[in-house]
């Protein structure tokens, strides 16, 4: 009987992360990816590996997506498509002679 309850959290884990990949907000992109680390984080438990649930949760549902979000706030978003300074290059203008 347990099985079903194996298949199903499967089931929710692949639509986590068939969701994650397909939205297009990225923000909402994380909030996924962190649903699908809460899930396999239950899976753990349910196939009797606390200590690796455990681990999951904080790993996969915490920190990463944590750090995924401030990566993405700090991203700059305003800088023209047009802009060289956008591309890598360097940000400091020539001095003029």
């Amino acid at each position: 009987m347990f099985w079903v309850l194996d298949y199903l959290v499967l089931a929710l884990i692949l639509a986590g992360g068939v969701l994650t990949v397909r939205i297009r907000s990225l923000n909402g992109a994380v909030m996924a990816l962190s649903s699908v680390g809460v899930l396999l984080g239950l899976l753990f438990v349910v196939l009797g590996a606390p200590d690796v649930a455990h681990a999951q949760l904080v790993v996969g549902a915490i920190a990463l997506p944590a750090l995924y979000l401030i990566a993405i706030g700090k991203t700059r978003t305003d800088v023209p498509e047009d802009d060289p300074s956008a591309a890598g290059t360097d940000r400091r203008k020539e001095p003029e002679r």
